[in-house]
């Protein structure tokens, strides 16, 4: 550009020059220095600006335009930088909760434990109620557990099943179940409450010393063995808590002081002195049951010396309950359950008793296939088989969550025929139908690494892993 404005100054200069000295001759005119300057220098200065002006102005403007081009791209390329650093901010921020599961049992119309799993898979259908109708007098389809009926039965003398079986009632024996069912290992984490007591806290040993008739019925016939105790150091264990999950509909009817009283009353049965038994009931609204079941379970994976009794229990078959539901739908499905963990923090360790398996719950997870590289290396010969491995906790008949779980789940392979939904078996009794679902993934088959997802909570993801598993993942994050 700028030899461009030189030819055109030198081009105007010489003919402007050639012009003015012809025109001074002709007029015989005698220019002073101050013409001189002005004809010479300034007059073709002056026109090639205006000549060249158009041009400078097209050039300006192009540059301008390229200037504002790269400071829109150097503002894009730093928000692209700054996403990636938020990015790789957030897959290093994926929280994983361990914790050790020691005992697990689940129960409902469809029986116990896996049998279960095989009737979800066979798509097992609810039955027709004798003790329940609808509104015109006719019986009702249901979940109900045939096999509570005939414990209360014992429980009562009448016969009229509509009037003992209430639904409280029902929640109580279904409580009652499942303490029997994890009173195997109860027993072992009594003995180790003792022995920690012993080696560990004076004061509680003097309690188990002076109060041995609250633990041992035939303490007279025993009370020459009590003296003898040997203490020897074991892991320590301060407390066993004892977690009641309940709908939020029964806070009114719940009677607390009376429930405490059964716990207290089973557990010292078992060996465990009050002051190493911590109870406490959770009523839980539908909204926010699986965000309250993760916080309580993060709340379990930090508690290093404590162990935890983990009873969900749920029942609407109940024939007023269910006149309530009906005016607000015609197809209420009544249904029952019970469920019930025994868990742990990950390096809490009971004597004579063995995790059946660990439990990894990934939190804040962004990418899932980076996730399960890291929780289940060989998750891919999981996706190429037809065998469901993921457990849905959602309505798989909602189409917002069907094109949600595929949006996540799709770049890690994961299709529709690996998953098992649980909401169609527990019909509209859906206060605490995730929890129970969640913890009936404990027994989906060994050989498999089961994963349990809901929408309720996008970011996480959490695997049951066998005990050899679970070490390997240790060792790989180390």
């Amino acid at each position: 550009m700028i030899k461009l404005i030189l030819a055109m100054f030198s081009s105007l200069f010489l003919m402007v020059s050639i012009a003015i000295i012809y025109y001074w001759r002709d007029v015989q005119y005698d220019p002073s220095s101050l013409d001189l300057f002005f004809y010479f220098i300034v007059l073709p200065l002056v026109l090639s600006l205006i000549l060249l002006a158009p041009y400078l102005i097209y050039k300006a403007y192009h540059a301008y335009k390229k200037h504002k081009q790269q400071r829109e791209i150097a503002l894009l390329e730093q928000q692209s930088n700054k996403k990636i650093l938020e990015t790789n901010e957030k897959v290093e921020d994926v929280k994983w909760l361990n914790l050790n599961i020691l005992s697990s049992s689940v129960f409902n119309a469809f029986g116990e434990n896996e049998s279960i799993i095989d009737a979800l898979k066979n798509f097992k259908s609810p039955e027709l109620d004798q003790h329940l109708t609808n509104n015109y007098g006719l019986p009702v389809l249901s979940y109900r557990i045939t096999a509570l009926d005939s414990v209360l039965e014992q429980q009562n003398d009448d016969d009229d099943i509509e009037d003992k079986q209430g639904r409280v009632q029902r929640i109580q024996a279904l409580i009652q179940h499942q303490l029997e069912q994890q009173s195997e290992i109860l027993l072992q984490v009594a003995q180790h409450l003792k022995q920690s007591a012993f080696f560990y806290d004076s004061e509680l040993a003097y309690q188990y010393r002076m109060h041995p008739a609250w633990i041992d019925p035939d303490y007279q016939a025993q009370h020459e063995d009590d003296q003898d105790v040997q203490i020897g150091q074991v892991p320590r264990l301060n407390r066993l808590n004892i977690h009641i999950l309940l709908a939020d509909n029964l806070l009114d009817v719940w009677d607390e002081n009376s429930s405490n009283e059964i716990l207290l009353n089973f557990v010292e049965s078992l060996g465990i002195i009050p002051q190493q038994i911590y109870i406490k009931h959770h009523f839980i609204n539908p909204q926010s049951s699986y965000k309250n079941w993760l916080n309580l379970l993060g709340q379990i994976s930090t508690q290093l010396h404590e162990v935890s009794l983990v009873i969900n229990v749920d029942s609407e078959i109940d024939q007023e309950l269910l006149d309530e539901k009906m005016w607000l739908s015609e197809h209420y499905l009544a249904a029952e359950f019970a469920s019930s963990w025994c868990v742990a923090a990950r390096d809490v360790k009971i004597n004579h008793a063995e995790a059946i398996k660990s439990l990894k719950i990934a939190l804040n997870v962004h990418d899932l296939a980076t996730c399960l590289n890291q929780a289940v290396p060989h998750h891919t010969k999981y996706t190429q088989q037809e065998q469901p491995f993921v457990l849905g906790l959602d309505d798989a008949t909602d189409i917002t969550v069907t094109k949600k779980t595929n949006q996540i789940f799709n770049s890690a392979l994961i299709e529709n025929h690996h998953f098992i939904y649980i909401k169609q078996m527990l019909g509209s009794t859906q206060s605490l139908a995730k929890i129970f679902g969640f913890m009936l993934g404990m027994h989906l088959p060994e050989e498999l690494t089961a994963m349990i997802y809901s929408t309720d909570q996008v970011s996480t993801h959490a695997f049951f892993q066998a005990l050899n598993e679970s070490d390997q993942f240790e060792e790989q994050v180390i």
